[in-house]
């Protein structure tokens, strides 16, 4: 699925993860240099999920709260607002399916020591 090669990861630091009065989830995160391409969220029921930007830009999304981590098990879509914190502004947002796996589809063990 990936070419590990030309792969980017990155942890991201400061992120929001909220509910919305409808029982979505709205990820606020920095903003990134490129458009996404078929972004996709995957989540393994744990503390972490995956934000697929594209084939070759993911972003870790450490640490969940509980709520979201229930809220996750069942979503079929979260909301992303790229964030520039610098302007105070929104740059982009868009909308992701979600999908719940058992194993990610890349080694993300090497961010958690």
């Amino acid at each position: 699925m990936f070419n590990d090669n030309n792969l980017m990861i990155e942890k991201e630091d400061a992120y929001v993860a909220m509910p919305t009065t409808e029982d979505d989830i709205v990820f606020a995160i920095s903003v990134k240099d490129k458009e996404p391409n078929t972004p996709q969220l995957i989540y393994d029921n744990d503390e972490h999920a995956l934000l697929i930007r594209n084939q070759k830009d993911i972003i870790i999304l450490d640490y969940l709260n509980s709520e979201i981590q229930q809220m996750l098990q069942s979503a079929k879509k979260v909301f992303i607002a790229e964030i520039d914190y610098k302007e105070k502004r929104l740059i982009r947002d868009y909308e992701v399916p979600v999908e719940v796996v058992s194993d990610y589809p890349v080694d993300i063990t090497s961010y958690f020591k």
